[in-house]
């Protein structure tokens, strides 16, 4: 069911423009279900309810209906067999907030006429502006980072500045490397979505002017919808984090490869031996005390 579930909330975001992003618990059962479960619906915008007649037979399913209607969570419940449009409506309604947006803009501003509107809409141009700046020096900060850890770790080992026996201290850096990607990627795709945010801002206000220079730029660009006129330029900046990453899983495999595993576990031995020691030598001197 959690599969049938995730793929018909996927088809959503082709179908009808609405954009879910479930999540689902791993185990309905066991020792921490429950504060789990708590969790993930305390954190959550709106509870759906996939197939509202498997869901009454379950127990589990039913303690948590009611728990999210107890801290007064929206809920939606969708039949498995037989998926009404009023259904749809109702998650449509949840996730698209196209009526609050539309609201935002109720303020009586007349067509072509007002100055309000022409200063907000410089307003709206200069911080999308600003975002591209920002995103380009965020941009050159992880490259420079990561680029750095990449080709250190690649100097070190191609020169034998370590040996065998110290390579994997390696493992450190490489790791916040990874991390960083990670947090780059994260940053790159919510660059994207904000600047999309503004731009249907900037799309708004030009209804109420004379000229709609932007929007009919990015109808001539097709809108998105095909790759031989206009591809995004968030699609092509996420693969800089990936290809980065694929970089530096390469350096950690090969600082795993030539490592000298013995070594360290001698070390790890050694430390274990030391640290034994030095506990049964205080346990000694802690029972001998009068």
């Amino acid at each position: 069911m959690q599969a049938e579930a995730s793929r018909f909330l996927s088809s959503l975001s082709s179908t009808r423009e609405i954009f879910v992003y479930p999540t689902f618990l791993k185990k309905s059962h066991g020792a921490n279900w429950m504060s789990k479960a708590r969790e993930a619906i305390n954190q959550a915008e709106v509870v759906i309810v996939f197939d509202v007649e498997a869901c009454a037979q379950s127990e589990n399913a039913i303690w948590e209906i009611d728990f999210a209607k107890e801290i007064g969570k929206n809920i939606i419940e969708l039949s498995r067999e037989n998926i009404d449009e009023c259904e749809i409506i109702n998650l449509q309604s949840a996730y698209n907030f196209q009526i609050e947006f539309e609201c935002c803009f109720d303020g009586g501003l007349e067509y072509g006429t007002s100055s309000q509107v022409l200063e907000l809409y410089k307003i709206m141009v200069n911080s999308s502006e600003q975002l591209i700046q920002r995103r380009q020096i965020t941009n050159g900060f992880f490259i420079t980072i990561i680029g750095a850890i990449i080709g250190a770790s690649g100097f070190i080992i191609k020169e034998k500045i370590i040996t065998d026996s110290t390579a994997l201290v390696l493992v450190l850096p490489i790791v916040i490397g990874l991390l960083m990607c990670r947090s780059w990627s994260n940053l790159v795709d919510n660059y994207g979505k904000l600047n999309a945010g503004k731009f249907r801002v900037i799309h708004a206000l030009e209804r109420k002017m004379e000229a709609r220079i932007f929007e009919a730029e990015w109808v001539a660009l097709g809108k998105g919808l095909r790759k031989e006129k206009y591809q995004s330029f968030t699609s092509t900046e996420r693969n800089v984090p990936t290809l980065f990453s694929l970089l530096l899983c390469a350096a950690l495999v090969l600082v795993l490869f030539s490592a000298d595993w013995q070594h360290f576990v001698n070390l790890l031995d050694s430390f274990w031996q030391s640290t034994r020691s030095a506990i049964e030598s205080l346990s000694t001197k802690v029972w001998r005390a009068p």
